[in-house]
């Protein structure tokens, strides 16, 4: 496909339950250095240091992935059920998922890396340490591959597929 260029590029697109390899942050020495490194207009948002997870749906059918593609659906039931919510019938959203206190602070990393190792008594682990998940991007949204399209309209199509109230 790589001798036929852009053509053959085209061929291939985003594919639900094949986990996309995420795109990283690059770091920048201050908020002048990142602005110079942009061309045109920028969106700033807080970091939230969770679990970085990419989330498909189709229909009933919702899978969690690590940054890594492995597959920890079993280890997130809420993120599963806040998904199936959603009125798409098919999602790739890419977000972060922090276990959180009642208070409304996160848990260390590490506890909230270690709910996505645990195969056993999830239930019990869920009740005390729920997971939330903050979506920053829509990668895809029903038939529509929102990947080449620019972050507004992926910052918009999110808002559209996964409301605030979620």
């Amino acid at each position: 496909a790589m001798e036929s260029g852009a053509e053959g590029l085209s061929r291939y697109s985003v594919a639900l339950f094949q986990p996309l390899a995420p795109m990283l942050a690059q770091p920048a020495d201050d908020i002048e250095d990142a602005m110079a490194r942009i061309a045109g207009e920028a969106a700033v948002e807080w970091k939230l240091d969770g679990a970085r997870v990419q989330v498909h749906k189709s229909g009933d059918d919702v899978r969690i992935y690590t940054r890594t593609g492995n597959d920890v659906t079993a280890a997130a039931p809420e993120i599963v059920s806040v998904i199936r919510q959603t009125s798409a019938r098919t999602l790739i959203l890419d977000g972060e998922a922090i276990a959180l206190k009642q208070n409304g602070a996160p848990y260390p990393f590490q506890d909230t890396m270690r709910r996505f190792g645990r195969e056993l008594d999830i239930d019990a682990v869920r009740a005390a340490m729920p997971l939330s998940v903050f979506f920053f991007d829509c990668l895809r949204r029903d038939d529509e591959n929102l990947v080449t399209l620019p972050g507004d309209a992926r910052f918009a199509a999110l808002a559209a597929a996964v409301p605030s109230g979620l």
